[in-house]
């Protein structure tokens, strides 16, 4: 009897479940059609027996009825059919969708494990120190880093405030930072001093920002940075830098005395040489003659590098703050003063277009390229017409002049050593000067925030540029 029953079970419940996964509209065509069959052959039995025991209009009702019942009740089944399709639908998707969000929680929640323990390590092991206080000011944590810095354990440091740390002096600027705080969620950087447990002073840099935590509670977050070491190197290099201005003013002051007291004697020798030859000049003859004329240019040579050193020592001195500059007229200005040496030579100095102002020390600009134009006179190539061409172009950031010339040029080994000072390439008796322009050149340039350079081709002429901040 049992197998039976189970057997019994098994079918019903197979037939249910290929009945529930039949689309309603064939279940309810297909049932209706059976439902009518089936009932049609049972009232036709019925109707059959009740012939000519029962009115014509009872057995005839009793054969149509099932045609109207049996489809009524089949709509009503296959509508509790449909419902219970739904609601089993609905409820295994609700299961997957659980399913689905407790995936999702476990894999937020690992993912949220991992970024605790990433920031716990951050904060463990950061340089800066780290902690956490309530807004009045009491400790919760912190990080190795701080207690290192302050000297207190963790459990000491619960025992004390922030006030505790702060000594006297910053009370008030602590205020005014709570109050930013309070205002705009953050405060800092600051600069500030803890006091270590040992009593000494620790400066230190701190920003802040105000976080509001699980438990609705506001926690203040700070970031410390110990500046002790960084405060030594700013005081050593202020001093260093004190010092070396001490030194440089010291040393312009030197040459400024120097140039002027050596200048006296070298006036002397000049004119004790000269009243030689006029009084002894026949005494002594052509060839004392001869080394009066050498004691005479020299005396004259080194008083002209005397002066030319008294010009370096004084790039640098003026304490004109630069202002916009027409290199126009600064340049006018060289050219009437060169007028003369240029109309002898038959040099022609062109400008492209008109020069721009550029911010600068108006007569620092007019040295510059009073010495370059000077120099491009200076080595001129004697077979052919001197032709200079003062030119500016616009860079990003800066302005570069060029003083180009079609002279004798300079050899590529030699474009760095000609800007320094005391430094000739060739001797006297080809050319005159010190071997100062240049330095003096380059030294005006740099104070200004710029640099010098020469390109050149030996034999067809030289571009001597300088750039300056726009």
């Amino acid at each position: 009897m049992d197998a039976v029953g189970s057997g019994e079970n098994r079918f019903r419940d197979n037939m249910v479940r290929r009945l529930a996964t039949m689309p309603l509209n064939v279940l309810f065509v297909g049932g209706s059609v059976f439902a009518v069959v089936v009932a049609e052959l049972v009232a036709a039995s019925v109707s059959l027996m009740m012939i000519g025991h029962v009115p014509p209009v009872v057995w005839v009702g009793a054969f149509f009825a099932p045609l109207v019942v049996a489809p009524a009740e089949l709509a009503v089944l296959v509508a509790v059919i449909g419902r219970l399709r739904d609601e089993t639908t609905r409820r295994r998707q609700a299961e997957r969708d659980l399913l689905d969000d407790s995936s999702r929680r476990r894999q937020v929640e690992a993912e949220l494990h991992a970024n605790e323990a990433k920031l716990r390590a951050m904060f463990e092991m950061s340089p800066l120190g780290m902690v956490r206080t309530t807004p009045d000011g009491a400790f919760l944590e912190a990080n190795p880093a701080f207690l290192g810095m302050v000297g207190y354990s963790l459990e000491d440091l619960r025992a004390l405030s922030y006030w505790d740390l702060t000594p006297v002096r910053f009370a008030e600027d602590a205020v005014r930072l709570l109050d930013s705080l309070e205002r705009e969620g953050h405060f800092g950087p600051y600069e500030k001093e803890y006091i270590h447990k040992d009593g000494r002073r620790i400066p230190v840099r701190l920003s802040g920002v105000l976080i509001t935590g699980g438990d609705g509670e506001g926690y203040v977050w700070s970031i410390i940075e110990n500046i002790t070491e960084s405060r030594m190197v700013e005081r050593t290099l202020t001093a260093k830098s004190e010092e070396l201005a001490r030194s440089n003013a010291d040393l312009e002051q030197f040459a400024f005395i120097a140039s002027h007291d050596l200048r006296e004697p070298l006036r002397m020798v000049s004119a004790y040489m000269g009243l030689l030859e006029r009084h002894f000049g026949p005494m002594v003859g052509a060839e004392g003659a001869e080394y009066i004329a050498y004691a005479k240019e020299g005396a004259q040579r080194m008083d002209r590098l005397v002066l030319d050193l008294l010009e370096f020592s004084r790039v640098g001195r003026m304490e004109e703050a630069p202002e916009p500059v027409p290199l126009d007229e600064v340049l006018d200005g060289v050219l009437a003063n060169l007028s003369p040496t240029l109309a002898e030579c038959g040099a022609q100095v062109g400008r492209p277009a008109p020069l721009p102002a550029i911010p600068a020390v108006r007569g620092e600009m007019a040295q510059v390229l009073q010495n370059l134009i000077g120099n491009a006179v200076k080595y001129r190539d004697p077979s052919r017409p001197l032709v200079i061409e003062v030119s500016a172009r616009q860079e990003p950031g800066q302005w570069v002049v060029a003083v180009a010339d079609n002279g004798i040029g300079i050899a590529p080994e030699y474009r760095e050593r000609i800007f320094r000072i005391f430094q000739r390439l060739h001797t006297r008796e080809r050319f005159e000067g010190t071997g100062v322009g240049l330095a003096i050149c380059k030294r005006i340039v740099e104070r200004h925030g710029g640099r010098i350079w020469v390109d050149s081709v030996p034999g067809e002429g030289a571009i001597f540029s300088f750039s300056l901040p726009a």
